[in-house]
């Protein structure tokens, strides 16, 4: 955008952010950030070699329910964790990446020692899905962006209607009689095969 754009962007960030408690980190953060989306994979190889698996997760939710989902959602990864005698502690942290004036888009990023542990993607995805439980009970949304795909699939049932389940597995029945697309994913990927 224009330069009064950007400034005008930059002062409503600045204002939201101030309302509820935040601060500006710089633009150098974000940009740091994205650029280790090109070395994420090594660095998921190298923490794998050390017994160290990691995730990161995201969701939206109203500025009034953030804190809470935040403090909540982190102590029920912490208790997952603990249940399962796991060893060590947990690495958990979150941040702010998308700002809007009805809410705010949340990055959790989970990290925890698996030397030793017996099926650690099994165990590792159930708290996952623990913490995903979590913030859908705080108020905050399934995805945010990344989509509902196989992994979260199983919690529709939990945001939406058995008839809207339904109508939109019948409307991608009639022009996706193969199921070519999306194939088993998100919300045509429970329940019953279509056909």
């Amino acid at each position: 955008g224009s330069k009064i754009e950007v400034t005008l962007q930059k002062k409503l960030i600045r204002n939201l952010a101030s309302k509820h408690g935040g601060f500006l980190a710089g633009s150098q953060v974000g940009k740091a950030g994205y650029d280790l989306t090109y070395a994420i994979a090594y660095l998921r190889d190298f923490a794998l070699s050390h017994y160290f698996l990691a995730e990161s997760f995201e969701t939206f939710v109203p500025w009034s329910r953030a804190v809470d989902m935040i403090k909540f959602t982190k102590k029920r990864i912490l208790q997952e964790h603990k249940k399962r005698a796991l060893p060590g502690i947990p690495l958990l942290s979150c941040r702010i990446t998308q700002l809007y004036d009805e809410g705010v888009c949340v990055y959790f990023y989970f990290c925890m020692n698996i030397d030793n542990v017996p099926n650690p993607s099994e165990i590792f995805s159930e708290i996952e899905c623990a913490a995903r439980e979590e913030i859908l009970v705080m108020g905050g949304s399934l995805s945010h962006h990344h989509g509902v795909g196989k992994l979260r699939a199983q919690f529709t049932p939990s945001i939406n209607s058995r008839g809207l389940i339904e109508v939109i597995k019948k409307i991608k029945l009639s022009f996706d009689p193969d199921n070519i697309l999306a194939a088993q994913n998100g919300l045509v990927g429970i329940g019953p095969k279509l056909d």
